[in-house]
Parts: C-alpha cells; sequence; structure tokens
C-alpha cells in the first residue's frame, strides 16, 4: 500500500502538537506491522525544514531530524507534469494542487492529513489520521 502524508502530519510529531502527536505518529508506527510505503512531497522537506528550524533554531537538529524522518518515509518527485497539471487545475490552493498530483504521480492509495476539506476534489483518497489509524488497527 502507498500512502501520501501531508505536511501537517510530519509537523505535528517533530512539533510535539499536543492536540494531534499520537495521532499522528501512530500513523507512522503502522509502518511496522502493515506493508506500508509512506511518502511525503519534495516541497514537504524544504517547508519542514523550514518551519522546524525556526522553532528549533538548531540546523544540526533540523537535518538529523530529517535524516531520521527519510528512515521511514521516502520522497515523492514534483516534476514538471505535476506544475503543469496543478496549475491547469481548479483547486485553489496552488501548494495543495501540487501536493495532490505528487500523490497521484506515486499511485498512492491514500492522502493522510488533517485538512481533508483542502482536498475536496481529490482522485485519492483522503483520510485523517484517526480515520486511517481506525482503518488500519
Amino acid at each position: 500500500m502507498t500512502v501520501f502524508l501531508d505536511s501537517n502530519i510530519i509537523l505535528d510529531i517533530f512539533l510535539k502538537n499536543k492536540d494531534f502527536y499520537d495521532e499522528s505518529r501512530n500513523v507512522l508506527k503502522l509502518a511496522d506491522t502493515h506493508p506500508i510505503d509512506f511518502f511525503i512531497s519534495a516541497a514537504s522537506i524544504t517547508d519542514i525544514y523550514y518551519i522546524l528550524n525556526r522553532e528549533l533554531k538548531d540546523k544540526n537538529k533540523t537535518k538529523n531530524h530529517l535524516v531520521d524522518l527519510l528512515e521511514i518515509v521516502s520522497i515523492a518527485g514534483i516534476d514538471e507534469s505535476c506544475i503543469k497539471n496543478a496549475l491547469n487545475s481548479s483547486w485553489k490552493d496552488f501548494e495543495d494542487a501540487v501536493q495532490h498530483e505528487s500523490s497521484i504521480q506515486i499511485g498512492a492509495d491514500y492522502l493522510v492529513t488533517r485538512n481533508i476539506t483542502d482536498y475536496k476534489s481529490s482522485f485519492v483518497e483522503v483520510i485523517t489520521p484517526a480515520d486511517f489509524l481506525a482503518k488500519f488497527n
């Protein structure tokens, strides 16, 4: 199974967001017991780095977090096709459109996000961390 993770899932874990930390962390832990390939987009890496480093104020710690993350998730590319499809889509938010196109490109079965309303027009099944856990636990 291929699962695309929105940036907010990773940030919940790294920033220990008290409202969403456990759910988001438990989503990734499913890889220990289920044949799941997790992906984040190449654009997410830069966003996560920027936000995490702003909070940690330590480039080495930030880089180490990302190195650890890449032991668990793979990076879905963003190529010309993704960008052109996102630009030509009717999506209101360009970044979400790019994320969506990246998830399509890897053949994702699910796109896990807390912001499901941002992905109303998705061709990939969009699911919250709580619903994903309920489905696979």
